[in-house]
């Protein structure tokens, strides 16, 4: 690969600590919690219909297609330029959405690093800003000084995942123990509502590709990679059916809220057992994983428009390497300014909470594309077994009805008619932006040779 060498500083301890931060984000179950008792099936045929055929595709094709970019050269090995440009596109600008997702998640829980009484700053976008820009120039930064620096954020971040997994499960046996705690119907909501929550909770099992993003600064990817998606996996299932159930234990469905959610939950096992005081470190510690996850969604992905600029499907600016840290500076400091952009129009015209949801909703539009090329490249691929072809057609169905449904809105939705607006420009548009940056790029190309 041209453009100069990345250095590989990725372990399996690494790869681990990544896809449990990348996966494990309890910030996804509030949102589909409310379906009562039968969420805990949804998350278990989520878990079978998505992540297992998504394993088996990345296990597959990260050995047939071994390289820096994932899901992008996996489609563009496959079926053409065009189709692996759009494919890492929409991995690309997903995240652009998501990483938003999780700054506002982010300050969201620090509200409550105060107790009750800043627990209201949840509303505030002056707040919510402040901590989202902030958070998103340290990632920027460290992640310009390489993934060696840039690791030790998602490392940390995912052990305050599993951390905050523990504590949100404790608040719920301390609750059970005492005899507060809430008894949560078998089911809630209409079949439609279930459906709509079927798409989020595959989108939150995303994420065991993230490192073959980075397959070029994995220590030993053919060894190390498989393992870990086996132990990512049975992480993440565990840990959404433990904290869903914590959930409905702790908070009457009709009553948790879609971003403070989970320390609505910590909270109400903390006082019930007469310890508030532990909220604060609580939420600090939830604030290090989800932290962790947006320096994890915003550093992989970014790999995407470094490797196009390399293949000059994207400007080549964005193919540079940093001579002293041997990070693709331009492509993450581009990421840093997108994200931001974004960050501050979600946060106009909106509640704090549409616009989470907008964003969470536009993220699983985006994010499922390049999911729908990587189940339709197993599918047709000329070494695929039996099992492979039927694991790649269970997860292209799942992948375009979740993309649908997604389109659905929420009760925090105060305008049917805004939201679908907004969601129709925030999918189309980054769509159509990618599209003309590709053929204005190859004209550029074509016009030179």
């Amino acid at each position: 690969m041209s453009g100069g060498c990345i250095p590989r500083t990725l372990g399996l301890t690494d790869l681990v600590l990544l896809g449990t931060v990348a996966i494990v984000n309890v910030n996804t179950v509030p949102p589909v919690a409310g379906f009562g008792r039968a969420t805990l099936l949804l998350w278990v045929v989520a878990f079978a219909a998505f992540f297992i055929p998504d394993a088996i595709a990345v296990t597959v094709l990260s050995r047939r297609y071994p390289g820096e970019g994932g899901v992008y050269l996996w489609a563009r090995r496959h079926f053409g330029d065009i189709h692996g440009f759009l494919s890492g596109w929409c991995y690309w600008t997903n995240n652009l959405f998501y990483v938003p997702v999780l700054l506002v998640y982010l300050a969201g829980v620090l509200a409550f690093a105060g107790g009750e009484s800043t627990a209201s700053l949840v509303d505030n976008k002056l707040f919510v800003g402040t901590v989202a820009f902030g958070w998103l120039a340290v990632i920027t930064v460290a992640n310009v000084r390489g993934m060696g620096s840039g690791k030790w954020i998602n490392n940390i971040g995912g052990i305050g995942s599993l951390v905050t997994v523990a504590l949100v499960i404790l608040a719920a046996v301390v609750a059970r123990w005492q005899g507060v705690a809430a008894t949560p119907p078998m089911a809630e909501g209409s079949a439609l509502d279930m459906v709509s929550g079927l798409g989020v909770m595959c989108f939150a099992f995303i994420g065991i590709e993230l490192a073959s993003t980075m397959a070029d600064e994995i220590k030993n990817p053919e060894r190390d990679l498989p393992r870990a998606i086996a132990i990512v996996g049975g992480i993440a299932l565990v840990s959404y059916l433990l904290v869903t159930d914590a959930l409905l234990a702790l908070v009457p469905t009709g009553e948790l809220g879609s971003i403070q959610g989970v320390m609505q939950a910590v909270s109400r096992g903390a006082e019930s057992a007469g310890a508030g005081w532990l909220v604060a470190p609580i939420a600090v510690v939830m604030a290090l994983s989800i932290g962790g996850a947006a320096s994890a969604w915003f550093a992989g992905p970014a790999r995407i428009p470094f490797v196009a600029g390399l293949d000059s499907a994207l400007p080549a600016a964005l193919g540079r390497v940093h001579p002293r840290w041997g990070s693709p500076h331009v492509a993450i400091i581009t990421c840093g300014v997108l994200s931001a952009g974004l960050t501050a129009l979600s946060l106009t015209g909106s509640t704090v909470a549409e616009a989470y949801q907008v964003l969470l909703r536009a993220s699983v539009v985006i994010n499922l594309v390049p999911f729908v090329y990587t189940f339709l490249v197993l599918m047709t691929l000329d070494t695929a077994r039996p099992f492979e072809r039927v694991a790649g057609a269970v997860g292209a169905m799942v992948t375009v009805a979740g993309m649908i449904t997604a389109f659905l809105p929420t009760d925090d939705v105060t305008s049917v008619l805004v939201f679908e607006l907004k969601m129709i420009a925030g999918v189309g548009g980054p769509i159509a932006i990618g599209l003309w940056l590709f053929w204005r790029s190859r004209a550029a190309a074509s016009a030179a040779a």
